[in-house]
């Protein structure tokens, strides 16, 4: 028995300090104040599915269920505020806010709009265009200064922007030969439209798997465009998640989700919306049958739940990246096509306490800054395998780790050691 005795002993010190650990963890994380992450939805429950003020609380009790906090309204009759005000009215009982979009070409309809609404306490502001051309930035620019002369200054005011996969001629004349005519495009579109948040779409998984590392590289050069020119105008940057499928498109599975969700905030993007929440229409167009979160006649689908469960593992990390500015990446073992996507002035070897990354996968790592303290995200840049990865600092320095069980490590070390699940990002304070 004597010579068990210092085993047992040992066992008891260790299950004690694992115990304590794990109670300064929650302490820890108790006493941070959250962030809120604003994720947020095209196409709330339409109006065939709100026929009353009771129907409609019910529909965004159930966006709210699914961790969402903010929703693009789809006024589909112009003529008929009643169903605007209803929405309005069913997203503020359920603490969700309201981006209404407004009409394309009747700016006198529009200004009727948002004077009916400007003082809702659920609208955040208003969507004046999805995808517009640079033909028509003049005419929104209007639009813009007519409404921001009768709102509360914090309303917000902006349009969500082509990918960068549109056609050339959405994208008008580039005069500068030093730039692609994406990045002029939105240059231009800051400059004569002065938004509060510059927002994009970027929709990467086909229905062809081997289409992926193309699209993914094109993904990663479009964010790069999207926080660049947000930097240099000095607004957030905003995104579109693809939860849904429609003709040449596949609906994401968990593990890509979740792909797509690190890799919008990896860029520092402060707020997306998942593209789409309800079907808009249970008969194909032009683009095939829509898959969304409801069907057209309001039933869940598999992907509410995926999005449910996504949502719930983010708002464990509390939003804390949110308070850091994004300065770049270092990459490690990722291809050459996705390195070479991220824009150059981005990618660092190495960045101030960081020194080395080690790992047998894929690994980006997004770095942030905050009072002069650095942030790491570490994302497992594989949505198909786990991965682990080791971050060798230059000296021994306290750090906490944020992931989807919240708290997950506070320490003082030379390096870090972390579990991926495909596609996972986590976020790292150090200092």
């Amino acid at each position: 028995m004597k010579k068990y005795l210092p085993i047992l002993i040992s066992m008891l010190v260790l299950s004690s300090l694992s115990s304590c650990n794990k109670r300064k963890l929650k302490e820890v994380y108790d006493n941070t104040e959250e962030t809120e992450l604003l994720l947020g939805l095209w196409i709330p429950p339409i109006y065939q599915l709100t026929p009353t003020q009771e129907e409609a609380e019910k529909r965004y009790a159930e966006i709210k269920e699914a961790g969402m906090v903010m929703a693009y309204s789809i006024h589909v009759d112009p003529n008929n505020m009643d169903m605007l005000m209803r929405s309005l009215d069913a997203a503020e009982k359920n603490g969700i806010k309201m981006l209404v979009y407004l009409m394309r070409y009747n700016n006198e309809k529009n200004l009727e709009i948002v004077e009916a609404t400007k003082n809702h306490p659920a609208v955040l502001g208003y969507n004046l265009f999805d995808e517009p051309e640079y033909s028509e930035f003049d005419n929104i620019a209007q639009l813009r200064d007519e409404i921001k002369k009768i709102v509360p200054e914090d309303k917000i005011i902006m349009c969500n922007m082509f990918p960068n996969y549109a056609t050339d001629s959405v994208f008008g004349p580039n005069p500068n030969l030093y730039e692609s005519n994406y990045n002029n495009y939105l240059d231009t579109y800051m400059q004569k439209v002065r938004p509060d948040v510059l927002s994009f779409d970027y929709y990467p998984f086909m229905k062809d798997p081997k289409a992926d590392p193309d699209w993914i590289a094109g993904m990663l050069t479009n964010l790069s465009d999207i926080r660049n020119i947000g930097k240099k105008y000095g607004v957030d940057t905003w995104g579109f998640v693809q939860n849904s499928g429609w003709s040449y498109t596949r609906v994401p599975n968990a593990n890509e989700l979740r792909f797509i969700c690190h890799l919008h905030l990896i860029f520092g993007l402060k707020s997306y919306s998942y593209f789409l929440y309800c079907q808009p229409n249970d008969k194909p167009g032009t683009a095939g049958i829509f898959e969304g979160m409801l069907t057209f006649h309001g039933e869940k689908t598999d992907i509410y739940y995926r999005v449910k469960k996504q949502n719930k593992d983010l708002k464990k990390m509390k939003g804390v990246f949110l308070n850091y500015d994004h300065v770049g990446f270092v990459t490690h073992n990722m291809t050459k096509k996705h390195t070479d996507a991220i824009a150059k002035d981005l990618r660092y070897d190495k960045y101030k306490e960081l020194e080395k990354i080690k790992s047998k996968g894929s690994i980006l790592v997004g770095i942030f800054e905050k009072d002069g303290k650095t942030g790491l995200y570490v994302m497992n840049f594989d949505y198909k395998k786990n991965n682990k990865v080791t971050l060798e600092l230059d000296s021994k320095t306290e750090f906490k780790v944020w992931g989807d069980d919240g708290l997950e490590q506070m320490k003082k070390a030379d390096s870090i050691k972390l579990k991926l699940d495909p596609g996972e990002g986590k976020f790292i304070e150090l200092g």
